[in-house]
């Protein structure tokens, strides 16, 4: 699906918007940008990236590693529902004076795609990294990016980042200016967000890191959050940046069966892959209509 936002020059540029069907329930990803970053911006080694030829070119390119910032949006018995926003970016996305900008350019983006800002109902955090576009920076406050939208965050994760000990990520000042605003609403363990889409707490990456499935018809896709920067960790001993490396990486494992489709947020386009072993299988979007 073609769709078309503004550069900096204020020229439209095309922008590949992919779909993936779940069953009758659908993950949409409208991407903003991919880039190359060195390997250990992520975790990993030049080593890494050379000791596995089928990450290239797609996930990786010589000695980097290609990471995305894209809005991933579940479509479910009508609803919309917005996953990780383009979190782990805020030193480039959300740092005046260029934070206008590309908030704008996010929402031009979505627009374009067919899914303004006001249309979706739910944002879910899987956990916070930065704000990405959760948030929507107005006269130096913060408010929701997506103004209908409740958001969803881990009721661990809140607490952990409210306590004012050690847990202090990017976003955190952010996130509890929108819980004052009484736009977050804290979840337990487990929570139902449609008959199809649901999270669960797992933790390993941070406090209160949550996992998104979607069910549907048989078919099964896992958003994973940060549990994997790249699709290189599922299959190297580095466990990236996490809380809890051991943890992590076990949660990670009990992921690869094959089956599912595993989605991470950074991941570059098409953003979606399977995993068995040592096997991961880029995922391909569905067949673009008309």
């Amino acid at each position: 699906m073609p769709a078309r936002a503004r550069d900096r020059t204020g020229r439209l540029a095309r922008v590949d918007v992919l779909r993936f069907s779940v069953g009758e329930a659908a993950l949409v990803r409208v991407p903003y940008v991919d880039v190359l970053v060195d390997a250990v911006v992520v975790g990993l080694t030049a080593d890494d990236v050379a000791a596995n030829d089928w990450a290239r070119p797609t996930w990786a390119e010589g000695e980097q590693v290609r990471v995305g910032a894209a809005v991933w949006i579940i479509q479910s018995e009508g609803r919309r529902i917005v996953v990780d926003p383009a979190q782990a970016a805020d030193a480039i996305l959300r740092t005046a004076p260029d934070a206008a900008f590309h908030q704008q350019a996010v929402a031009d983006a979505l627009t374009a795609a067919g899914f303004p800002r006001e249309s979706i109902d739910t944002v879910i955090a899987s956990h916070i990294d930065g704000i990405g576009m959760i948030a929507w920076l107005d006269d130096g406050g913060w408010r929701p990016f997506f103004p209908n939208a409740e958001i969803i965050l881990s009721e661990r994760e809140l607490a952990a980042i409210a306590d004012g000990g050690p847990y202090e990520p990017q976003g955190r000042e952010a996130i509890l200016e929108l819980d004052l605003l009484g736009a977050v609403r804290a979840v337990g363990d487990e929570h139902v967000v449609t008959s199809e889409v649901g999270t669960t707490w797992v933790g390993a990456h941070s406090p209160g890191h949550l996992l998104v499935d979607v069910t549907s018809d048989g078919e099964h896709a896992t958003m994973i959050g940060h549990l994997a920067l790249s699709p290189l960790h599922c299959v190297t001993t580095a466990a990236g940046p996490h809380m809890d490396a051991p943890g992590a990486s076990e949660v990670l494992r009990g992921l690869g069966d094959g089956k599912r489709i595993l989605v991470g947020p950074l991941w570059p386009a098409p953003g979606a892959a399977r995993w068995h072993d040592s096997d991961v299988e880029t995922v391909a979007p569905d067949p673009v209509s008309g």
